[in-house]
């Protein structure tokens, strides 16, 4: 036995802790051994150095035990390494153990098991072929000529030539059929390491009902998926996954999944093999691939476009479990479902089961509308009412994914919103740093305060700072807490100075998506705008200059895209000359497209000469001005004032200081809530900093405008006249 002792220096950083470790168990792996920490000596905060480095009084002592993967190992119990089990533990003492199994132990969490909630639609018929039904299948079928286990495993482990693969398979069916004390001894037995050897060698000579049953009975026995056992099945499952018939691959894909192992190429091939074969799948199997599917999180799109037909075909026989199940499915396989009738039906089933679903069940329901950005109102309706009363007994995470729907499809519910807020207060220690930035997104995009809005912003502030040590791993969730408190006129600081540091711009750079970016550089923009006294860290013009073409919008692309404003334009050049309107982005660090005027003391429109300066600008995007070529093309027009000589232009000559600065904001459906009048978090704060800047907003809202005759252009033309120019 070798033994390392760390001093305390190395306890300063969890990452240098962390390297350490990998780099000891390396080392020591490839001798075959492992490691396991004494629990004499290691004190309790050592179990979670990984993620949170504390400094403790005592020296960390790892000590190193040597033994081969199959044979019994020679340490002692009080040592062995437990699969941590809700229902029970036993004891697994073969296999490759892993230090970060040991060190990622969970803190206190809910008592929310969501592998065993995403499963829960099994319970909903005795259709479906699992590893549990197969068993007690398997068992009942050999009930009348029981093998004699004990004499099985006798003869594997002192003659192993006398036991043929039928007979091995059998022995373990029946023995996984076994009350669980059984199975326990049989795991600490000696019985136990012989016999997985044989199954080992038995492996590829195994009928194809033999291997499955084999496969299930492990699975039952709990052996750990880590375990190099695995590696031979998995490699016969690939071999003879195109012989199979469709329940046999659905009950052995399903068997990896419970066992925890991914089968990346095993499934592919599934999919391949059932894809021909779609027509012909049943209710059961049907539901079963889908969920097979979500759980390893890819599929090929054309398989998943023609399920929507089979599912389409058989919704009448769904319960709401199973309509849950399929749209998991489809949400975690990344598959928008674009069949509008297809959401519609699974929308008004829901509703129908509503009241018998669980709250998971119906959250992954709302995952797959919010993906097709589909509202189906009366569901989301019944989903508050009856959530609202409850929410406060319900896991905390569905509850994140529930109120992260509603913000997402600008849902507005006021009193889900209260009950939302008080349960993210009270169960604030056990949001992960990914709730805290979805439960800050969603207020700040519907734009509510709650009623206790001082006390929610400054828990979830708190919770953040406490969760420093996560920032360099999930930079992206800081990002998006920090823009949603900008949304909210909240501004902390240091968490402003800790995006922006070279650190975690690095982080960022290197594995966030590009909407990361963006976000990024809105808050830099509202913090030139809103942050007078802020003197920290910013983003530097080289950034900027590398962010995404998209990240501060186009106005080519709007212009092109949004009809309301290509009109408003079109219109507002037939009333007043072209150089008298700049169509451009005031604020660059927002993607919507700005209408400026300027107007004099005597209410009349001036021209805009020069480029007009913004806080922070991106050079590039700035100062965007559009001639009348471009102009002509975009809006499909000539105005009169194109056609003059520049010549006859008035100068601007105007007093800058008797000058009102006009931003003119055409908005669409998407800048309000749904079926609202009611502008959306991040619009309200770009009129916010307009006003900072001395700019008067003046909105064109959309249900306003598409109420107007397009023709002929006489009442858009005064409407346009009383919102500029009769302002008091």
């Amino acid at each position: 036995m070798a033994s390392v002792v760390l001093s305390p220096a190395y306890w300063g950083s969890s990452r240098r802790l962390g390297s350490l470790l990998q780099t000891l168990f390396k080392r020591y792996y490839t001798e075959g051994s492992y490691f396991l920490f004494s629990p004499v000596s290691v004190p309790l905060t050592a179990c979670r150095i990984y993620f949170q480095a504390k400094i403790p009084s005592m020296h960390l002592r790892v000590q190193c035990y040597s033994t081969t993967t199959l044979q019994k190992p020679t340490v002692p119990k009080h040592h062995t390494f437990r699969k941590r089990n809700p229902v029970n533990e036993r004891h697994h003492r073969s296999g490759q153990f892993r230090i970060k199994d040991f060190l990622e132990r969970p803190k206190s969490e809910e008592k929310f098991d969501q592998k065993a909630a995403t499963r829960s639609f099994y319970e909903d018929s005795d259709g479906y072929l699992t590893a549990d039904n197969f068993l007690k299948s398997h068992r009942c079928k050999e009930s009348t000529n029981d093998t004699d286990v004990e004499s099985v495993l006798a003869a594997i482990s002192y003659n192993k030539e006398d036991v043929s693969p039928a007979v091995l398979a059998d022995s373990l069916s029946a023995l996984a059929s076994q009350p669980q004390n059984r199975i326990t001894q049989f795991l600490q037995s000696d019985h136990y390491d012989p016999c997985l050897t044989m199954v080992s060698n038995y492996c590829k000579v195994f009928t194809d009902e033999d291997f499955v049953t084999v496969l299930v009975s492990l699975y039952n026995f709990e052996i750990p998926p880590w375990h190099r056992i695995y590696r031979k099945f998995i490699s016969e499952c690939e071999r003879r996954v195109y012989d199979w018939d469709i329940d046999t691959m659905l009950l052995v894909s399903d068997t990896w999944r419970a066992i925890g192992r991914i089968v990346t190429d095993y499934n592919g091939r599934m999919l391949k093999c059932i894809e021909p074969k779609y027509l012909e799948l049943t209710h059961h199997q049907l539901v079963q691939l889908l969920y097979v599917i979500g759980e390893n999180r890819t599929a090929p799109l054309t398989l998943m476009k023609k399920l929507e037909d089979v599912v389409l075909s058989h919704v009448d026989e769904l319960s709401g479990k199973e309509i849950a199940a399929i749209c998991l499915g489809y949400f975690k396989s990344q598959t928008i479902i674009s069949s509008t009738a297809l959401l519609q039906v699974l929308g008004d089933k829901a509703c129908e089961h509503f009241d018998r679903l669980d709250f998971f069940s119906a959250v992954s329901v709302f995952k797959a509308f919010r993906h097709a950005t589909t509202v189906h109102l009366p569901l989301f309706k019944k989903a508050a009412e009856i959530f609202s009363s409850n929410i406060q007994d319900l896991p905390l995470v569905s509850v994140m994914q529930l109120i992260f729907t509603y913000g997402a499809l600008h849902i507005f519910d006021k009193d889900l919103l209260e009950a939302v807020a008080e349960k993210a207060v009270k169960d604030a220690k056990l949001c992960r740093i990914k709730d805290i930035a979805k439960f800050l997104w969603t207020f700040a995009q519907l734009n509510y305060r709650p009623a206790n809005v001082d006390l929610f912003l400054d828990t979830m502030v708190t919770e953040l700072r406490a969760r420093s040590s996560e920032f360099q791993t999930f930079p992206e969730h800081l990002v998006y807490s920090v823009a949603a408190l900008a949304y909210m006129e909240k501004f902390p600081h240091d968490l402003i100075n800790t995006v922006f540091s070279p650190d975690t711009l690095k982080q960022i750079k290197k594995y966030c998506p590009w909407e990361t970016m963006r976000d990024l550089y809105v808050i830099d923009g509202s913090v030139g705008v809103e942050c007078e006294d802020y003197t920290g860290h910013r983003l530097s013009q080289e950034f900027i200059k590398q962010l995404p073409e998209g990240a501060g919008g186009s106005v080519k692309h709007e212009l092109t895209y949004r009809e309301n404003l290509s009109e408003v334009v079109k219109v507002l050049e037939q009333t007043m000359s072209r150089e008298r309107i700049k169509v451009h982005h005031i604020l660059s660090h927002f993607k919507s497209t700005d209408i400026e005027i300027h107007v004099d003391q005597r209410n009349q429109a001036v021209t805009i000469a020069g480029p007009v300066s913004t806080p922070r600008a991106k050079k590039k995007q700035a100062d965007i001005r559009l001639d009348n070529n471009l102009i002509d093309i975009l809006t499909g027009t000539k105005s009169e004032s194109s056609l003059k000589d520049k010549g006859e232009v008035e100068p601007a000559n105007q007093d800058t200081e008797n000058i009102t600065r006009l931003a003119v904001q055409v908005t669409s459906m998407k800048h309000h809530l749904y079926n609202s009048h009611t502008l959306l978090g991040v619009h309200q704060m770009k009129r916010r900093q307009l006003r900072k800047l001395g700019y008067q907003v003046v909105e064109i809202p959309y249900y306003e405008w598409q109420d107007l005759p397009r023709h002929p252009n006489n009442e858009r033309k005064e409407y346009l006249r009383n919102k500029i120019f009769g302002r008091s």
